[in-house]
């Protein structure tokens, strides 16, 4: 495990970005490895895949090396540039000057995928949308992937004040500004992702036997499933169904790091089909 520290220009501070590199990676080399970006969720850091998963041993396995990117997302970043002056531009950030920083000094190749939990879900989509091609396989594990479904800028709006934060500062208002949610809504933006093969994940709020209790883990689940649900069909209808996993589980990480097993191979498979991405 590897700490790289970035100092960003788009988000106008230091970050601390996490690398689980493989086992004869070397500074400085120029191989090319295949890389997965794993994004975290709303008020939470990027070291929770090494505290809540095997992400870990599960890189190091993998045949011909895998490097993990760990990216911070900030508290309720959500992965986007938002549109106060000063704020940080996330995805710019993660999508060119990370992008760009891997490549040349860290290894990186040009086949990717990606996925995330929650907020790094709703990430993961919206990434792969705005940038065709950028990644080959694309996860989601409880993302809210359809911001303007009845009832979700509200939770939305909740969620930004609860850690200090504003809508306005992001997105603007609803109504004034339609044309940038729409910009990031992965449900609006569907037609871009019909040639990327995507894993969709959600929970029914029922908890499984032996997982630990979490505050509003099955609530937050009932409220934010039915937009993974709402992608879902809509990809459907474009002719390009998604492979789903829609079942039991709550919004925390034992459901996550059972959908991180279930989407391995989905992932990884993606990796090793040689390098023809941008």
């Amino acid at each position: 495990m590897l700490g790289i520290t970035v100092r960003s220009s788009a988000l106008n501070t230091t970050v601390t970005v996490g690398l689980v590199t493989p086992p004869d990676w070397r500074p400085g080399t120029r191989r090319g490895w295949p890389v997965l970006h794993l994004l975290h969720g709303g008020d939470d850091v990027p070291s929770c895949w090494l505290d809540r998963t095997d992400i870990v041993d599960r890189a190091l396995a993998h045949p011909g090396g895998l490097l993990v990117v760990l990216p911070e997302g900030g508290r309720a970043g959500f992965y986007t540039d938002w549109r106060r002056p000063l704020s940080p531009a996330w995805h710019r950030f993660h999508t060119v000057e990370l992008r760009s920083l891997l490549e040349t000094r860290y290894g990186a190749g040009t086949a990717r995928a990606i996925a995330g939990v929650s907020m790094g879900g709703y990430g993961a989509v919206v990434y792969a949308a705005r940038n065709p091609g950028m990644f080959r396989a694309v996860a989601s594990y409880s993302g809210l992937l359809h911001t303007t479904r009845r009832g979700v800028p509200l939770l939305l709006r909740y969620f930004l004040r609860s850690v200090g934060e504003r809508m306005g500062a992001m997105w603007g208002s609803r109504w004034y500004q339609r044309a940038l949610w729409a910009e990031n809504n992965p449900y609006r933006l569907a037609e871009r992702l019909v040639d990327t093969p995507l894993y969709i994940a959600a929970g029914d709020g029922t908890r499984v036997p032996g997982d630990p209790p979490a505050p509003g883990d099955r609530l937050l689940e009932r409220l934010i499933a039915p937009t993974s649900h709402d992608f879902a069909r809509r990809m459907a209808e474009l002719g390009a169904p998604v492979r789903t996993s829609f079942g039991p589980g709550t919004h925390d990480w034992p459901s996550w790091s059972r959908e991180l097993g279930r989407s391995w191979e989905f992932l990884t498979s993606a990796l090793t089909q040689g390098e023809k991405c941008a």
